[in-house]
């Protein structure tokens, strides 16, 4: 069970098992009070995932909010976040028992625990974007969505090459994956244009062409060998080398890859963390440098905004008279709000964008010792929004703070403080999903996978 605070202690204490595994140059190279808030960051980026995972199915919430966390849903993309949180929680020695962890996640996920049973659409496998965390069942009147199903199942994947000798995790990893019609989300393999939900009768709806998040879908529809119009898809039109010919915008200098508007800063962010080809490819690379670069660019162009104020981030604009949740970019950012942990995806290929986060910690966002004297009130409540680090805040509107922080967003912030300190091959080494798909795909007899087990939920909160 994760104990937030004895976390810290923790990691210390599982240091001498974890010296397979090498600190980068930049982290080890950072200044002793940056390389502390670093550390605490770092820990605070899992607690906030940690925190949102429901004790007995093993699902997680969909967010941290600053009241009514319990009355959640969860999220299958949050739970897919999870998964890999959990590989890296391994890996610093934060958590015991990981792999029955995501062994009871897979098991959940595959409707194999007793009285949970997720929602998905019959014919084509894909998952409701909300579930109760209890039951499984359709919460906040969610769709059947793509994006959300591949978020969850590159988790699963992922978990199972970190964990390659568990045959258990691997098999159920599996399941996941082929009971999926992956090449049920392809709209038109002329043009990549792909659905992004499907109706109650396992139709593709609303429509959508790269450049976006939705690589992700592709990139999964492409690994089975038997989707041979996926592969074409793949490689005509979403292969590494073909980028040149997606849509694309000159931001000042900074040529971008788009849907057709400038795109918020999460999305080249999770492509880059979660499709290998992109990751490895010295043509994403240059892409994803730019998106920083546009990012960055579109702040300090601003009169009197401070060099270390930047990063276009998806989240809650609630209380200030916006819609309640915004995915803000360039151009679209009416309240000015910061999302530090946009500045943590981009690490890897902006290092130094750790002096911006600790800047923003010194001067926006102690988040450790906030005082004001004159009012108590402001004090809890600034603690409590930002109980786990850097959140969202707004130029504007100073005094206002964030209560919610989904976990699909905040996982840039963990997933670019994992690849700074390990470099990116703490993700390289495991978004080879095709290694689980093509070699694995009989090797474990489905024995493995027990029935399932009796268990009293009616006391789970």
């Amino acid at each position: 069970m994760f104990v937030k605070i004895s976390l810290l202690i923790l990691a210390l204490m599982f240091s001498s098992f974890n010296v397979g595994y090498t600190a980068s140059l930049e982290y080890e190279g950072l200044p002793a009070p940056i390389r502390s808030f670093f550390d605490d960051q770092y820990v605070k980026a899992y607690e906030l995932i940690a925190d949102a995972r429901h004790p007995q199915t093993g699902v997680y919430r969909d967010a941290y909010v600053l009241q009514g966390q319990r009355s959640l849903p969860s999220s299958v993309a949050a739970t897919g976040v999870g998964l890999i949180a959990l590989t890296i929680a391994h890996r610093e020695g934060w958590e015991e028992n990981v792999e029955d962890q995501i062994i009871q996640t897979l098991r959940s996920m595959n409707g194999l625990e007793p009285r949970f049973t997720p929602d998905r659409e019959p014919k084509s496998g894909f998952f409701r974007h909300w579930i109760d965390p209890k039951t499984g069942a359709r919460a906040w009147n969610s769709e059947y969505s793509t994006i959300d199903t591949a978020l969850l199942v590159s988790g699963a994947l992922f978990a199972a090459n970190y964990f390659p000798e568990n045959d258990e995790i691997r098999e159920l990893a599996l399941k996941l994956y082929k009971s999926v019609d992956w090449e049920g989300a392809v709209a038109d393999p002329k043009t990549g244009t792909l659905y992004m939900i499907v109706d109650e009768d396992g139709r593709g709806k609303a429509l959508t062409r790269p450049f976006n998040e939705y690589v992700i879908v592709m990139n999964l529809a492409r690994l089975d060998p038997n989707n041979k119009m996926a592969q074409q898809t793949w490689g005509d039109i979403y292969a590494p080398q073909k980028l040149e010919n997606m849509p694309q915008l000159n931001y000042f200098g900074h040529t971008i890859l788009t849907d057709g508007s400038l795109l918020s800063s999460f999305v080249p962010q999770f492509v880059y963390y979660l499709v290998h080809e992109y990751t490895t490819s010295s043509v994403y690379q240059e892409y994803f440098q730019n998106a920083q670069g546009a990012d960055k660019y579109d702040w300090n162009r601003r009169s009197n905004t401070p060099t270390y104020l930047w990063g276009h981030g998806a989240g809650t604009d609630d209380g200030l008279g916006g819609s309640g949740y915004e995915a803000n970019a360039i151009g679209r950012n009416r309240f000015s709000i910061v999302s530090p942990y946009i500045i943590a995806g981009f690490l890897p290929v902006y290092p130094e964008g750790i002096y911006d986060l600790y800047d923003i910690y010194l001067h926006y966002l102690p988040y450790d010792s906030y005082e004001n004297p004159t009012d108590s009130v402001d004090t809890r409540r600034f603690r409590q929004s930002y109980k786990y680090g850097l959140k969202r805040f707004s130029l504007q509107y100073p005094r206002w703070y964030p209560n919610h922080m989904s976990v699909i967003d905040w996982s840039s912030m963990l997933y670019g403080l994992a690849a700074f300190k390990h470099g990116m091959t703490v993700f390289t080494d495991y978004t080879e999903f095709d290694r689980i798909i093509e070699t694995g795909l009989f090797c474990c007899p489905n024995a493995l996978i027990s029935p399932k087990r009796s268990l009293d939920v009616s006391m789970i909160p």
